[in-house]
C-alpha cells in the first residue's frame, strides 16, 4: 500500500476552471489533484496513525485549496456552452441572416413593381407621327385609304370622294391634311370626324369647293378638325 510520505500529484494552478467549460464535468487536472489527496488520506488512515509529515502535507494542501477558493470567488461565470445553447445561437443567427434576405427581396420586388408602372411608349405610333411629316402630298383620284402620308390632295372628279381614315386610338396625336382640287365633297368613310364648330363627330371633311382645305389632328377617339378654310373665302381659280 503507498506510503503517506509518498509524493502527491502537485496542485492545479488557479488559471485552470474547476469545471471543463467543454463537458460540464469537473477537470481532469483538478480530478488527478482530488484523488491524490485522497488515496494519501486513506493510506494514513489504514496504516493506523497520522505522522508530522502526514499533519503537515494536509495542513498545505488545506491552505492551497482555501487559495483556490479566493481565486475562484474572484473569477467571472464560466459560461454555458452547452450543445444546446450553442445550437440556440447558431439558429438565432439564420433568423437573422433569413430576415436580412426577406427584407432584401421585399425591396428588389417593390424597385421591380416601380419599373413595371413607368410610362411605356409605343415607338410604332412615334416613328409614324415623325415620318409623316417629312412625307410629300398624295393625290387621289378615287375613293383612298390613309396611309402614311400627312398630306393628301383630292382629284377625283365626278362625285364625292370617300377616305377611311386610321383608327384614332391608334393614332393619337397624328395631323393629316386635305385639299380639294376637285368641286366635289370630301368625306370619312366612318362618323368619326368632328368638325371646327362642334363636339359632334359626323363624317364631313371638305366643302364641294375647289381650294378647300382642313388639318385634323387624331384625339384617341376621332379626328378633330382643327384647321380650315373659311366657309366665305373668295376662292380664285
Amino acid at each position: 500500500m503507498p506510503s503517506p510520505n509518498a509524493t502527491p500529484t502537485p496542485i492545479t494552478p488557479p488559471r485552470v476552471p474547476l469545471i471543463d467549460p467543454r463537458t460540464g464535468l469537473i477537470d481532469r487536472a483538478w480530478y488527478l489533484f482530488f484523488l491524490s489527496l485522497q488515496d494519501i488520506a486513506t493510506n494514513v488512515v489504514d496504516d493506523g496513525g497520522t505522522g508530522v509529515d502526514a499533519i503537515s502535507l494536509i495542513a498545505s494542501y488545506d491552505a492551497a485549496l482555501m487559495s483556490v477558493n479566493q481565486e475562484l470567488q474572484t473569477l467571472p461565470p464560466v459560461a454555458d456552452l452547452s450543445a444546446e445553447f450553442i445550437k440556440q445561437i447558431q439558429e438565432a443567427n439564420l433568423v437573422d441572416c433569413c430576415s436580412a434576405l426577406v427584407s432584401q427581396s421585399a425591396e428588389i420586388q417593390k424597385q421591380i413593381e416601380a419599373l413595371q408602372v413607368q410610362p411605356v411608349f409605343d415607338a410604332g405610333a412615334i416613328s409614324a407621327a415623325i415620318a409623316s411629316l417629312s412625307t410629300v402630298p398624295v393625290t387621289v383620284t378615287a375613293d383612298f385609304t390613309v396611309g402614311t402620308s400627312a398630306w393628301y390632295i383630292n382629284n377625283k372628279s365626278g362625285s364625292t370622294c370617300t377616305v377611311t381614315l386610321p383608327t384614332a386610338s391608334s393614332w393619337s396625336g397624328r395631323q393629316i391634311t386635305f385639299k380639294n382640287m376637285q368641286a366635289q365633297t370630301l368625306v370619312s368613310a366612318s362618323s368619326n370626324v368632328v368638325p371646327i364648330d362642334s363636339t359632334t363627330a359626323g363624317t364631313s371633311i371638305l366643302l364641294a369647293v375647289v381650294g378647300n382645305w382642313a388639318t385634323m389632328v387624331s384625339d384617341g377617339t376621332n379626328w378633330v378638325i382643327m384647321q380650315r378654310a373659311a366657309n366665305n373665302c373668295l376662292l380664285l381659280e
